[in-house]
C-alpha cells in the first residue's frame, strides 16, 4: 500500500507499506511517518492520501482514503499550503477566509446531491523541512498546513471528456445545462458565487450525473494569477468574465457568463482564446460550430462583455431555453443603466478577494453612479455579511464599494475581509463611521491618512 506525503517539499513522497487486507495495521496504529520527511501521513487521525491529482499556486489534491468510514471511502484532500512571502495579515486572511468557505461548502454539498459533501477542516502543523531532514523540536520551527475533505466523485470532468471524445453537440450540452443550471440557481440563491466554471470543474459520473467541483475558498485562494506585483486575480484567464480579472465585484451573471465559454469550448473543441477576435473585444465562435438561432441569442448574451447585458439568473436562461412559452425576458433586452464603457472594465485596478457575494435581488443592475463609473452593482446590494447570518446595517453600496477600493490599494487583497468584519463586528449606522473604523484597522499613519483625504475629498 503506498501513502503519498503532503509536504510539498518532501524529496521522496511515496510511502510503501505492506498491504494489509481492510487496513487492520493502520487501524491499531495512532500514526505512520514520512520515511524521507517525517511528514505525518495520516492526517487529523483517519484520511490517508494515496495518490496526487493535481497542483495550484497554493496548494495540492490528493485521492485519499477514509478509514473510519464503514466501506473505506476514498476522498479528495485539498492541502492550503501557506506561502512564506505572506505577510502576517494576509496570513490570518487566508485563513478566515478558508475556514469561512468550508462552513459554506459544507452547507451546500449537504443541501444538494450534486455538490461534493465536506467531511472535514482541519489544520496540521509539523517541523519544518529543508531539503536534507526535518528540524529538531529544539528549534521551534514549523510548517502549517490547513486540509478541506471533499467527497469524491468517481468519473471523469469535461475538458477530459472533450479531450478523448472530441467537441459536443448541442444536444449534448443541453443536457449538461439542464442538470448545471438548476445547481447554479441553487448556489445564487444561497449568496455564493462560484467564480470558476469551466469544463474540468464539471465532473460527470459513471451515471450521467453532472456535479459542480472546486468552488469557494479553495480555488478562491490557490488559483491565483499574478499580473500585478501587489495583486492577484482569482478564477481562470479566458473563463473568467472582465469584472473578475479586473478585481471587482462579481455577481450571479459573472457564473452565466463562464459558463457560456465553457460551453462554446465543447461546441467547438477550441479554447477561449482560440475563440476570441483579435483585439479580444468579442467572441467569434459561431463559425466554428451550428447551433439553433434560439441557443445562439442565449450564448450571446450570457457572452456580453458588460455584466448588466447578460442574463441575470440561472432562472432567466431557463425561462428562455425549457419554457420559452412562458418566458416574459426578451433576448435583446438589456438593464437600464447598466452600459459601462467597456475600457473602465479594463482599467478597473485592485483586488478583491472575497468569496461571496451576498445579495437581495439578482434580477438586475442598479443604475452607474457617474463619479464612480467603474461600479457596476445590484440593486439592495447591502455591505457584505455573514454567509449565514442577518443582515446587520444597510448602507449605500456604492460608499462601501469605495471605501473597499481605496482600501485595496493600502493594504491589499485582504481589504474585502477588513470591510466585512467591521460591518458584522461594529456595524456602523453611517458612512462617518464605516471610514472611521476602517482607519483604525490601517496600521500605516500616513496611509490612514491617505485613506480619509481620498473618500471625504
Amino acid at each position: 500500500m503506498d501513502i503519498y506525503c503532503t509536504r510539498p517539499n518532501c524529496p521522496d513522497p511515496v510511502n510503501s507499506f505492506p498491504v494489509v487486507e481492510n487496513s487492520t495495521f493502520f487501524r491499531m496504529v495512532q500514526q505512520r511517518y514520512c520515511a524521507a520527511c517525517t511528514m505525518p501521513l495520516i492526517l487529523d487521525g483517519r484520511y490517508v492520501p494515496l495518490t496526487r491529482l493535481g497542483g495550484g499556486a497554493f496548494g495540492t489534491t490528493f485521492l485519499g482514503l477514509d478509514l473510519r468510514s464503514a466501506k473505506e471511502r476514498h476522498c479528495v484532500i485539498k492541502q492550503l499550503q501557506l506561502k512564506s512571502n505572506l505577510t502576517p495579515s494576509q496570513v490570518e486572511g487566508v485563513k478566515k477566509a478558508f475556514q469561512r468557505e468550508a462552513e459554506i461548502l459544507e452547507t451546500l454539498g449537504d443541501d444538494h446531491h450534486q455538490i461534493p459533501t465536506l467531511y472535514a477542516y482541519f489544520g496540521l502543523t509539523a517541523p519544518a523541512f529543508f531539503g536534507s531532514k526535518p528540524l529538531t523540536p529544539q528549534t521551534n520551527e514549523t510548517e502549517e498546513f490547513i486540509y478541506l475533505v471533499q467527497e469524491h466523485v468517481a468519473g471523469q470532468d469535461l475538458d477530459k471528456e472533450l479531450r478523448q471524445k472530441g467537441k459536443l453537440s448541442e444536444t449534448e450540452v443541453m443536457e449538461i445545462w439542464h442538470q448545471v443550471l438548476p445547481i447554479l440557481r441553487f448556489i445564487h440563491e444561497r449568496g455564493a458565487i462560484h467564480r470558476d466554471i469551466k469544463p474540468s470543474n464539471m465532473m460527470r459520473d459513471r451515471n450521467g450525473r453532472i456535479y459542480l467541483i472546486d468552488f469557494g475558498a479553495v480555488k478562491q485562494v490557490t488559483t491565483g494569477i499574478s499580473l500585478q506585483s501587489n495583486s492577484l486575480v482569482f478564477g481562470t484567464l479566458g473563463f473568467a468574465p472582465p469584472e473578475q480579472i479586473a478585481g471587482k465585484q462579481v455577481f450571479p451573471a459573472t457564473d452565466l457568463y463562464s459558463l457560456a465559454v465553457t460551453t462554446i469550448c465543447l461546441l467547438t473543441g477550441k479554447s477561449p482564446s482560440a475563440l476570441l477576435d483579435a483585439g479580444g473585444d468579442s467572441w467569434n465562435w459561431r463559425p466554428h460550430t451550428q447551433v439553433s438561432d434560439r441557443f445562439g441569442q442565449v450564448l450571446d448574451k450570457m457572452l456580453e462583455f458588460i455584466p448588466g447585458k447578460r442574463f441575470q439568473s440561472a432562472d432567466a436562461v431557463m425561462a428562455i431555453l425549457f419554457q420559452p412559452q412562458k418566458a416574459s425576458f426578451e433576448l435583446n433586452h438589456a438593464v437600464p443603466g447598466a452600459d459601462v464603457d467597456r475600457r473602465n472594465l479594463r482599467n478597473l485596478r485592485e483586488i478583491d478577494e472575497t468569496a461571496l457575494v451576498q445579495s437581495e435581488d439578482f434580477q438586475s443592475l442598479n443604475s452607474v453612479n457617474p463619479a464612480n463609473a467603474e461600479t457596476c452593482l445590484p440593486p439592495h446590494f447591502n455591505s457584505p455579511k455573514h454567509p449565514f447570518g442577518k443582515q446587520q446595517v444597510s448602507l449605500n453600496p456604492v460608499l462601501i464599494e469605495r471605501c473597499r477600493e481605496e482600501l485595496a490599494y493600502l493594504i491589499g487583497p485582504i481589504a474585502n475581509l477588513v470591510i466585512e468584519e467591521v460591518l458584522e463586528d461594529k456595524a456602523p449606522a453611517s458612512f462617518q463611521q464605516l471610514v472611521d473604523a476602517l482607519t483604525e484597522e490601517i496600521p500605516d499613519p500616513q496611509a490612514a491618512l491617505e485613506f480619509r483625504r481620498k473618500l471625504f475629498s
